[in-house]
Parts: structure tokens; sequence; C-alpha cells
């Protein structure tokens, strides 16, 4: 299970992470064989409040397009969510993690670079990961891991026609150590580091722009919006301003 900011930048974020966590295992005996040569690498450096500095090397085509990603997982056994009716269920069992932020990514001679920023503020101002700002509207309890799992990722409908090339030149040798298989079968690219970060302290001055905050910026688009009055008075005539026979276009047929 995933706690997923509410806005539409992040259901994309969700759908690679359904594909690339559900199963991360290597692919089964019998699989084509892709080239134990395909280099994926990964380094995440801190640079301060909430901020990471990610990078690494890669023998990918260049334009090839990954995602960088930074996920923390909460303990499943102290995790609870509230049912339908608001009551408690059970300890959630499946894997459970909160994105925190992700970044597309395009492969530059050999090399990718990205920044991710683990902190939101709040409405109050204080510094907050994604899944304590929600932690009130999905009435959750959870106990945070001390680690940040960060990422870089190969989708599997991207994985085809990167890899094309590396396997003309390379031929077909034993599976990549950084290939991994979908629950539905489907391949693809996963290296990752893990590092002890610590949950935000401290506070800034509040947001302003809470329109950009809410609804993934839409706001709250179904209130109606009141029109402002007319600068005139329209008062109806009671009577026929003129004497004129009626023109035939005014007759009903």
């Amino acid at each position: 299970m995933t706690i997923p900011l509410l806005t539409p930048s992040k259901c994309l974020l969700i759908l690679v992470l359904l594909t690339c966590l559900s199963c991360q295992a290597p692919l089964p005996p019998g699989s084509p064989p892709v080239s134990e040569a395909t280099v994926l690498t990964i380094e995440a450096t801190a640079s301060g409040q909430g901020i990471f500095d990610l990078a690494g090397t890669t023998n990918l085509p260049d334009n090839t397009q990954l995602t960088a990603i930074a996920l923390r997982y909460l303990d499943p056994e102290t995790a609870l969510v509230s049912d339908a009716s608001g009551g408690a269920i059970a300890p959630l069992k499946a894997p459970f993690y909160s994105v925190l932020d992700y970044q597309p990514v395009t492969v530059t001679k050999g090399q990718w670079s990205s920044q991710l920023t683990l902190w939101q503020v709040a409405d109050d101002g204080r510094y907050q990961e994604p899944w304590q700002n929600q932690t009130k509207a999905l009435n959750l309890t959870a106990q945070p891991r001390d680690t940040v799992q960060f990422a870089i990722t190969l989708a599997p409908h991207r994985l085809g026609a990167a890899m094309s090339d590396i396997l003309a030149q390379e031929g077909r040798r034993r599976i990549a150590g950084v290939l991994r298989v979908t629950a539905t079968g489907e391949p693809f690219l996963w290296a990752d580091q893990s590092l002890p970060v610590s949950l935000p302290q401290g506070q800034t001055a509040p947001p302003t722009d809470l329109v950009a905050r809410t609804n993934g910026g839409w706001g709250q688009r179904y209130l109606l919006v009141p029109e402002p009055p007319l600068p005139y008075t329209l008062t109806p005539e009671d009577e026929r301003q003129t004497t004129a026979p009626f023109n035939p276009a005014e007759l009903l047929h």
C-alpha cells in the first residue's frame, strides 16, 4: 500500500511504483537473458533542509527517460488505516510506503542527475514529509523507519528500446544485476541506495499561496464564484412603445 499525495502530479508516480515495487525480484529461469554489462548506479548526497542530490552513471543510450524516486517505509505492524465506517482495521501486511518525491531524469553522455525535496511546508509552517501531512485526513498512525530509500528506475515500457542497442553491441549474456521483474512478468531496471534520514524539524513562514496547495493547484473548483452586480438597472416596459403594425417576422406561423 502507498500513501500518495492527493495531487494529479503524483498519480503517475503511484503507477510507476506499483509497477516497480510490487515485485522486485530477479527474472525467473527461462526468461530472455540481458547483457550483464548493463550499468545503472545511484549515489545520494544530503544538501540540507530535506534536499538530496542524486547522481549516477549508466551505459543506457542518451535521452533514455529514467525516474528518480525517494520513499520512506512505514512499519506495517503498527500502521492502521480507517475503513469506510471510520473504524480501524487490522495492521497492514502489504508493502507500506510513502512517496516523498520523484523527478523524471534524462540520460546524457552516460550520466544522470536529479534533486529531490523530501520536505513540505504544512499550513502552519512546519516542515513535514508528505505522509505526515495526511495522517489526519487518512486517520493514519504509523511508525516510520529510520532510512529513506533513493532509487533510479527504468519503467517496463521504456526498457525494450533502451536495451536494443546494448544487446546488439554486446550480445545476450547473463541477467544484469539491476534487472527486476513485475508481478505480471514485465522486466524493468532498478537501482537503489538507503540512507538514514531523520524526520523534519523546525518550521518556516506559512505558505501564502493556498490555492496552489489545494486540489493539485486547481483550488476549490466546486465552489461557485458569485457574479458581479450589473452596473446599471434594467426596468421592464409594461406597454408596447410603438403603434406601428406588427412586422410579419414578429408573428408566429
